[in-house]
Protein backbone atom coordinates (compact mmCIF):
# COMPACT_ATOMS: atom_id res chain seq x y z
CA UNK A 1 0.00 0.00 0.00
CA UNK A 2 1.76 3.11 -1.26
CA UNK A 3 0.94 6.30 -3.07
CA UNK A 4 2.21 4.76 -6.29
CA UNK A 5 -0.37 6.49 -8.47
CA UNK A 6 0.24 9.91 -7.04
CA UNK A 7 2.59 11.61 -9.44
CA UNK A 8 1.99 15.31 -9.50
CA UNK A 9 3.50 16.00 -12.87
CA UNK A 10 1.16 13.47 -14.44
CA UNK A 11 -1.82 15.36 -13.09
CA UNK A 12 -0.86 18.48 -14.97
CA UNK A 13 -1.83 18.14 -18.60
CA UNK A 14 -0.67 21.56 -19.75
CA UNK A 15 2.77 23.14 -19.78
CA UNK A 16 3.36 25.60 -16.95
CA UNK A 17 6.53 27.24 -18.16
CA UNK A 18 5.87 27.47 -21.89
CA UNK A 19 3.86 30.37 -23.37
CA UNK A 20 0.41 29.80 -24.74
CA UNK A 21 0.36 29.13 -28.45
CA UNK A 22 -2.38 30.00 -30.91
CA UNK A 23 -0.88 27.61 -33.45
CA UNK A 24 1.17 24.42 -33.53
CA UNK A 25 4.78 24.65 -32.43
CA UNK A 26 5.96 23.51 -35.82
CA UNK A 27 4.72 26.78 -37.31
CA UNK A 28 7.29 28.69 -35.26
CA UNK A 29 10.12 27.17 -37.25
CA UNK A 30 8.30 27.73 -40.53
CA UNK A 31 8.02 31.48 -39.87
CA UNK A 32 11.63 32.13 -40.85
CA UNK A 33 11.59 34.26 -43.98
CA UNK A 34 14.33 35.40 -46.36
CA UNK A 35 12.85 38.90 -46.36
CA UNK A 36 13.58 40.59 -43.04
CA UNK A 37 10.51 41.61 -41.06
CA UNK A 38 10.35 45.29 -40.10
CA UNK A 39 9.92 46.15 -36.46
CA UNK A 40 6.45 47.13 -35.19
CA UNK A 41 7.51 50.76 -34.78
CA UNK A 42 8.70 50.99 -38.37
CA UNK A 43 5.45 49.83 -39.96
CA UNK A 44 2.91 52.38 -41.24
CA UNK A 45 0.65 53.53 -38.42
CA UNK A 46 -2.47 54.70 -40.25
CA UNK A 47 -2.48 53.27 -43.75
CA UNK A 48 -2.70 49.85 -45.32
CA UNK A 49 -1.69 49.35 -48.92
CA UNK A 50 -4.33 48.18 -51.37
CA UNK A 51 -2.91 44.80 -52.26
CA UNK A 52 -4.45 41.55 -53.56
CA UNK A 53 -2.68 39.45 -50.93
CA UNK A 54 -2.13 40.17 -47.24
CA UNK A 55 -0.41 38.22 -44.49
CA UNK A 56 -0.49 38.15 -40.71
CA UNK A 57 1.64 36.70 -37.92
CA UNK A 58 -0.73 34.89 -35.57
CA UNK A 59 1.82 34.35 -32.79
CA UNK A 60 2.98 37.95 -32.87
CA UNK A 61 -0.61 39.20 -32.73
CA UNK A 62 -1.47 36.94 -29.80
CA UNK A 63 1.59 37.99 -27.81
CA UNK A 64 1.02 41.72 -28.39
CA UNK A 65 -2.73 42.03 -27.83
CA UNK A 66 -4.52 42.63 -24.56
CA UNK A 67 -6.69 39.56 -25.01
CA UNK A 68 -3.67 37.34 -25.66
CA UNK A 69 -1.64 38.64 -22.73
CA UNK A 70 -4.63 38.45 -20.39
CA UNK A 71 -5.34 34.85 -21.34
CA UNK A 72 -1.71 33.85 -20.93
CA UNK A 73 -1.53 35.48 -17.48
CA UNK A 74 -4.79 33.85 -16.39
CA UNK A 75 -3.70 30.35 -17.40
CA UNK A 76 -0.29 30.79 -15.81
CA UNK A 77 -1.92 31.82 -12.51
CA UNK A 78 -4.32 28.88 -12.57
CA UNK A 79 -1.50 26.44 -13.28
CA UNK A 80 0.77 27.84 -10.58
CA UNK A 81 -2.06 27.61 -8.06
CA UNK A 82 -2.68 24.00 -9.05
CA UNK A 83 0.99 23.11 -8.68
CA UNK A 84 1.07 24.61 -5.17
CA UNK A 85 -2.10 22.73 -4.27
CA UNK A 86 -0.67 19.48 -5.63
CA UNK A 87 2.51 19.92 -3.60
CA UNK A 88 0.49 20.48 -0.44
CA UNK A 89 -1.68 17.44 -1.06
CA UNK A 90 1.31 15.26 -1.87
CA UNK A 91 3.05 16.25 1.37
CA UNK A 92 -0.09 15.51 3.39
CA UNK A 93 -0.52 12.10 1.76
CA UNK A 94 3.11 11.20 2.39
CA UNK A 95 2.71 12.08 6.06
CA UNK A 96 -0.51 10.08 6.30
CA UNK A 97 1.10 7.09 4.62
CA UNK A 98 4.05 7.23 7.02
CA UNK A 99 1.67 7.41 9.99
CA UNK A 100 -0.27 4.41 8.71
CA UNK A 101 2.95 2.46 8.23
CA UNK A 102 3.95 3.14 11.83
CA UNK A 103 0.55 1.90 13.05
CA UNK A 104 0.93 -1.41 11.25
CA UNK A 105 2.69 -3.08 14.15
CA UNK A 106 -0.04 -2.03 16.60
CA UNK A 107 -3.03 -3.13 14.52
CA UNK A 108 -4.46 -6.47 13.62
CA UNK A 109 -4.18 -7.56 10.01
CA UNK A 110 -7.88 -6.93 9.47
CA UNK A 111 -7.81 -3.41 10.95
CA UNK A 112 -4.67 -2.47 9.07
CA UNK A 113 -6.13 -3.78 5.79
CA UNK A 114 -9.25 -1.64 6.31
CA UNK A 115 -7.19 1.48 6.94
CA UNK A 116 -4.89 0.73 4.00
CA UNK A 117 -7.83 0.22 1.63
CA UNK A 118 -9.44 3.44 2.84
CA UNK A 119 -6.18 5.31 2.24
CA UNK A 120 -5.82 3.88 -1.26
CA UNK A 121 -9.39 4.92 -2.10
CA UNK A 122 -8.65 8.39 -0.80
CA UNK A 123 -5.58 8.67 -3.02
CA UNK A 124 -7.53 7.53 -6.08
CA UNK A 125 -10.31 10.04 -5.41
CA UNK A 126 -7.85 12.91 -4.92
CA UNK A 127 -5.97 12.00 -8.09
CA UNK A 128 -9.23 12.08 -10.07
CA UNK A 129 -10.18 15.42 -8.52
CA UNK A 130 -6.84 17.05 -9.35
CA UNK A 131 -6.94 15.66 -12.88
CA UNK A 132 -10.38 17.21 -13.34
CA UNK A 133 -8.98 20.58 -12.22
CA UNK A 134 -6.17 20.29 -14.74
CA UNK A 135 -8.63 19.47 -17.51
CA UNK A 136 -10.76 22.44 -16.49
CA UNK A 137 -7.75 24.73 -16.92
CA UNK A 138 -7.16 23.22 -20.36
CA UNK A 139 -10.77 23.92 -21.27
CA UNK A 140 -10.42 27.50 -20.05
CA UNK A 141 -7.38 27.93 -22.28
CA UNK A 142 -9.18 26.43 -25.28
CA UNK A 143 -12.18 28.70 -24.75
CA UNK A 144 -9.92 31.73 -24.52
CA UNK A 145 -8.10 30.76 -27.72
CA UNK A 146 -11.42 30.31 -29.52
CA UNK A 147 -12.51 33.77 -28.40
CA UNK A 148 -9.21 35.16 -29.66
CA UNK A 149 -9.66 33.39 -33.01
CA UNK A 150 -13.20 34.76 -33.37
CA UNK A 151 -12.05 38.33 -32.77
CA UNK A 152 -9.04 37.85 -35.05
CA UNK A 153 -11.18 36.54 -37.90
CA UNK A 154 -13.50 39.55 -37.71
CA UNK A 155 -10.58 41.98 -37.93
CA UNK A 156 -8.90 40.05 -40.75
CA UNK A 157 -12.13 40.03 -42.75
CA UNK A 158 -12.61 43.77 -42.27
CA UNK A 159 -9.07 44.59 -43.38
CA UNK A 160 -9.28 42.23 -46.34
CA UNK A 161 -12.41 44.02 -47.53
CA UNK A 162 -10.84 47.43 -47.01
CA UNK A 163 -7.76 46.65 -49.10
CA UNK A 164 -9.72 44.50 -51.58
CA UNK A 165 -7.51 41.49 -50.88
CA UNK A 166 -8.41 38.25 -52.60
CA UNK A 167 -6.33 36.08 -50.25
CA UNK A 168 -5.16 36.19 -46.64
CA UNK A 169 -2.21 34.06 -45.55
CA UNK A 170 -0.35 33.36 -42.34
CA UNK A 171 3.33 34.25 -42.51
CA UNK A 172 4.16 30.62 -41.80
CA UNK A 173 2.53 29.70 -45.11
CA UNK A 174 4.70 32.07 -47.16
CA UNK A 175 8.26 31.32 -48.22
CA UNK A 176 9.11 34.81 -49.55
CA UNK A 177 7.17 38.00 -48.94
CA UNK A 178 7.45 41.76 -48.70
CA UNK A 179 6.88 43.29 -45.29
CA UNK A 180 4.44 45.73 -46.88
CA UNK A 181 1.73 43.06 -47.03
CA UNK A 182 2.07 42.17 -43.34
CA UNK A 183 -0.97 43.60 -41.54
CA UNK A 184 -0.05 42.26 -38.09
CA UNK A 185 0.47 45.69 -36.53
CA UNK A 186 -2.87 46.97 -37.80
CA UNK A 187 -4.60 43.86 -36.47
CA UNK A 188 -2.97 44.36 -33.06
CA UNK A 189 -4.11 47.99 -32.95
CA UNK A 190 -7.68 47.11 -33.82
CA UNK A 191 -7.92 44.20 -31.39
CA UNK A 192 -6.53 46.32 -28.55
CA UNK A 193 -8.93 49.13 -29.38
CA UNK A 194 -11.81 46.67 -29.32
CA UNK A 195 -10.67 45.26 -25.98
CA UNK A 196 -10.42 48.75 -24.52
CA UNK A 197 -13.93 49.62 -25.70
CA UNK A 198 -15.28 46.40 -24.20
CA UNK A 199 -13.54 47.09 -20.89
CA UNK A 200 -14.91 50.64 -20.77
CA UNK A 201 -18.43 49.40 -21.52
CA UNK A 202 -18.19 46.77 -18.78
CA UNK A 203 -16.92 49.37 -16.32
CA UNK A 204 -19.85 51.66 -17.08
CA UNK A 205 -22.29 48.79 -16.71
CA UNK A 206 -20.88 47.92 -13.28
CA UNK A 207 -20.68 51.53 -12.09
CA UNK A 208 -23.45 53.51 -13.82
CA UNK A 209 -23.56 57.27 -13.47
CA UNK A 210 -26.15 58.52 -10.93
CA UNK A 211 -29.31 59.99 -12.38
CA UNK A 212 -29.48 63.77 -12.34
CA UNK A 213 -32.49 64.90 -10.33
CA UNK A 214 -34.92 67.21 -12.04
CA UNK A 215 -34.65 70.74 -10.81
Amino acid sequence: MRVWGWIICAVLSVNVSGPLSAQDAENDAAEQSVASEPEMESQPQNTIAHVPVIAFDRERIFENTDIGRALEAKIETLLNDLVVENDTIFAALEAEEQELTELKSTLSKEDFAKKADAFDEKVIAIRAEQKAKSEAIEQTKDQGLRAFEDMLNVVLKDIAQEVRAVAVFERAQIYLMSGSIDISLEVIKRLNASSQQTAEAEALAQDPQPDIEDQ
